[in-house]
């Protein structure tokens, strides 16, 4: 997806039209720049539960732009459930890229990680 494919996709996200429960967005060469033109409208939106963001080219600074833009989320009253991101390029040293239960989780629970990430 290019950048205005992103900007279409984050201005309908608000959208009280926007029941969406899943959104994935795997596969589609989403960096980091695009993480933050989706994130701007993940954060307005209070249905999607699941975001699927595996095999991108999502890098640590595109993991920290969806772990606060979950947290966001979850401080408003509508957290996100589960983020998928195996396949990106963050270092899985500095974060596992998966998030469960609204937590994201880090390397202290690699087993869960395995089962959920890998």
């Amino acid at each position: 997806l290019g950048n205005a494919e992103c900007e279409t996709i984050s201005d309908a996200l608000p959208s009280k039209e926007c029941n969406l429960i899943f959104l994935d967005l795997s596969g589609n060469q989403i960096d980091d720049e695009r993480v933050a033109v989706l994130c701007a409208g993940l954060e307005k939106n209070t249905t999607i539960k699941y975001l699927e963001l595996s095999n991108n080219k999502i890098t640590d600074s595109g993991v920290e732009t969806i772990k606060q833009c979950v947290e966001r989320r979850a401080e408003l009253g509508s957290p996100v459930q589960q983020v998928w991101m195996k396949g990106n390029l963050a270092d899985p040293a500095l974060y596992t890229g998966c998030m469960l239960n609204g937590e994201f989780s880090y390397d202290s629970i690699s087993s869960v990680i395995e089962q959920y990430c890998n």
